[in-house]
């Protein structure tokens, strides 16, 4: 696997490397095992699969303790290490080192590069892509109520509200993005081939039946549809005005925006002047492809979400979401990954990957949405990056039970930042 969370590929590590393992990032850092990372491939990982990146610089900083700027590492004993990055670290570690080399800038005298240095330097180059790029003004906006799209230095406020920032797609993901739609064949499969024992999944016939309709339905719009790559998409932020449905599902993720959002919502939106590239891109162009598809369809048994809210008694606040769409009356949540388990037998992580992100997100994130509507289940839609093969399945609200022993431990934990919070609400 090339993207996976910190928990899958410390579990990926266990199994295949040694079980007394851990993970190293920054000083005295605490890592998130919800966070996403991509691995990288030095000299004794081999040559890397297709879509995979090398690496060919010094991992460590300090030996067995401290990893090189924008690295984590997965290590054991008497094993290689597991080098891992993601956009931001790797952001923050350029930001890092160009103030190091200002600062070093003057206190020594410049000095010319040799010829041999500037022919290391491109080679370094061409052998490690870029994880992203600098984004060119006037930057790209999109309103979040009406939808309006306009150019701007600046965010300016459209409908009341903080504009959401866009990028355009990249010349080697449209391409991607081109490869994949001439030889894509959108297939649905029933869903107990993957789905059997998993927490929220209910056995009904109607509700099967249901699940059924709406995949064979969709098959024969998706084939039918004429497709192109999506130009824009959105750039990932997560400052939030308001607590969100995604906000609930895990501690670590609470805990950051419970303890930010009061100075979140005081603080002047900002632009971001970098964009991702490779798969993180091709990851955020793909829900915008499927939105945009999505929003084109032509029929009266299918219809765009429409936003839910519920009161969550155990916090004191009202949290809201919107389902990507809705079947016949039935909500409809979208996820995208890159397989599907039994597409690649062969990798014996991908089972333990699927069922640890259904647990930690998908069930957690449908049992939410139900709460703020009259159904006793909704259907989750699941769609593979690489091979157009997508599944749906009825969930119900199971996993609200664990969550809901949590949040009254958080209430606690957290009691006066939610104070902080319910009062801003409250003066609005």
């Amino acid at each position: 696997m090339i993207e996976a969370t910190l928990n899958e590929w410390k579990k990926w590590y266990a199994e295949n490397r040694t079980e007394e393992c851990r993970a190293i990032g920054k000083k005295r850092e605490e890592l998130d095992d919800d966070e996403v990372f991509i691995r990288l491939w030095n000299t004794q990982d081999g040559k890397p699969p297709e879509g995979g990146e090398s690496f060919n610089a010094k991992a460590w900083k300090k030996p067995g303790s401290t990893p090189a700027p924008g690295l984590v590492i997965v290590t054991g004993k008497g094993e290689p290490p597991l080098i891992l990055t993601n956009q931001k670290r790797r952001e923050e570690a350029a930001e890092e080192t160009k103030k190091w080399e200002q600062q070093k800038s003057k206190k020594a005298s410049k000095a010319k590069k040799t010829d041999a240095d500037k022919n290391e330097s491109d080679e370094k180059a061409k052998k490690e892509p870029p994880a992203s790029r600098y984004l060119k003004k006037p930057y790209q906006w999109r309103c979040r109520d009406c939808g309006e799209e306009f150019d701007a230095t600046k965010p300016k406020v459209h409908c009341k509200r903080n504009p959401r920032q866009r990028a355009e797609v990249s010349r080697d993901s449209t391409k991607w993005f081109n490869q994949f739609l001439e030889e894509v064949k959108w297939t649905y499969m029933p869903h107990r081939e993957i789905s059997t024992g998993l927490i929220g999944v209910i056995d009904d016939e109607k509700a099967d039946a249901l699940a059924k309709e709406a995949g064979e339905s969709l098959e024969k719009i998706l084939n039918g549809e004429e497709m192109t790559a999506p130009k824009y998409f959105d750039l990932y932020n997560e400052r939030t005005r308001y607590l969100r449905v995604s906000d609930l599902k895990e501690h670590s993720k609470f805990k950051r925006v419970i303890n930010r959002i009061a100075g979140w919502r005081e603080a002047k939106q900002k632009p971001v002047s970098k964009a991702p590239l490779g798969v993180i891109e091709i990851g955020h162009a793909f829900d915008e492809f499927l939105e945009g598809t999505f929003e084109n369809i032509q029929s009266d048994d299918w219809a765009k979400g429409e936003r839910v809210r519920f009161d969550c008694e155990e916090l004191g606040v009202i949290v809201g979401g919107t389902p990507d769409l809705n079947f016949k009356g039935v909500p409809v949540e979208t996820k995208t990954l890159r397989v599907f388990p039994h597409e690649v037998p062969e990798d014996k992580n991908q089972k333990a990957i699927f069922k640890y992100k259904w647990k930690k997100n998908y069930a957690k994130q449908a049992a939410l949405y139900l709460q703020g509507v009259d159904n006793e289940f909704m259907l989750l839609l699941l769609i593979s990056r690489e091979s157009g093969a997508f599944t749906v399945v009825p969930v119900d609200d199971e996993a609200m039970a664990a969550m809901q022993e949590n949040w009254v431990v958080w209430a606690e934990d957290y009691e006066k930042q939610l104070d902080a919070y319910k009062k801003l609400i409250d003066e609005e």
